[in-house]
């Protein structure tokens, strides 16, 4: 009997083809019971948590638990708009998150732009080894080393006395501190996102160089005609990942490193959320910010996403 095409391709009727899943099942059947366990570990750490969401739609008090707690509907959400506070941090939040998104993203771009044209493979390893060790610094330890050079009795004061300017508190001025944030990410982050375009410009063809050479375009030209559009796939999947992270400023960094004296530029929705649920008790409230924030960074990525498919025809997923 003649077998039906489904889009050209040669299909089995059902009766045939549940035989064939359970072959496949049984031989493969001791790779499904390896997977099982991590398959489990993502059920109960990644996904069971997220019944604890209920907590942004309750009068949650640990006392009458989940199950317990009085049910307020959109409430915490309205508090949470109404909150001078909430308004602050949001606009803090996306005014740091976008100045390390300006900053830091064609930074790492053009330090591997750079690191590429380096013939010295000594200077290379030197400069790329040196670049991405801040990435593996905790940000307690980048905190305090920061607050140590930024002191006002610290190196870079000392720097700014020898060339007769007068010592900057650089920690409790509010206009200075994004600055110091957003210096400070970058100087944290480059080297490690360097390292995936430097990975990325080692997949492109040789040839394609070559011939650009023999028609003879220049060293310059070279990079802007070859190398950037060779990358250009890994800085879109990175640039819709970072854009997701606007509404996520960084709490780590912001915390270890902010003060009283900086709230009205530094406080962070992380920080807001922190001050609510820990030193406040106010667990809805606290859990109806942190849903906000983690479903404005998924519309995000959609339309970064979105944008990156009708421009260039491909996106990341």
């Amino acid at each position: 009997m003649r077998r039906p095409l489904v889009n050209g391709k040669l299909t089995l009727p059902r009766a045939e083809a549940r035989p064939r899943r359970v072959r496949h099942l049984r031989a493969h059947l001791p790779l499904y019971l390896m997977v099982l366990p991590a398959l489990a570990s993502v059920l109960v750490f990644n996904y069971a948590p997220l019944f604890g969401l209920v907590i942004a739609f309750q009068d949650f008090s640990p006392f009458r638990g989940v199950l317990g707690s009085d049910f307020v509907g959109w409430q915490n959400f309205q508090d949470a708009f109404r909150n001078p506070f909430f308004v602050n941090a949001l606009k803090n939040s996306l005014i740091i998150s976008g100045l390390k998104l300006a900053v830091g993203f064609p930074a790492a771009i053009v330090l591997a732009l750079l690191l590429n044209e380096v013939r010295a493979r000594w200077i290379k390893v030197t400069v790329q080894t040196a670049t991405i060790l801040p990435f593996f610094i905790s940000w307690v330890v980048a905190g305090a080393m920061f607050r140590s050079l930024l002191a006002p009795d610290g190196a870079v004061n000392e720097l700014r006395a020898g060339l007769g300017l007068t010592p900057h508190a650089f920690l409790s001025d509010p206009s200075a501190f994004r600055l110091v944030l957003v210096l400070q990410d970058t100087w944290k982050y480059a080297g490690y996102f360097a390292v995936l375009y430097l990975a990325a410009m080692a997949a492109i063809d040789r040839a394609t160089y070559e011939a650009a050479e023999i028609d003879g375009a220049s060293r310059w030209q070279q990079m802007r005609y070859v190398t950037l559009p060779g990358i250009s796939n890994t800085m879109v999947t990175l640039l819709v990942i970072l854009i997701g992270y606007l509404v996520s400023a960084g709490f780590e960094q912001v915390y270890v490193m902010y003060n009283v004296s900086v709230y009205s530029t530094a406080d962070i929705l992380e920080t807001f959320t922190l001050r609510l649920g820990l030193q406040q008790s106010n667990y809805g409230l606290a859990t109806a910010v942190g849903l906000f924030q983690g479903a404005i960074s998924l519309l995000l990525v959609g339309a970064a996403n979105l944008i990156a498919r009708r421009v260039r025809g491909q996106g990341l997923f």
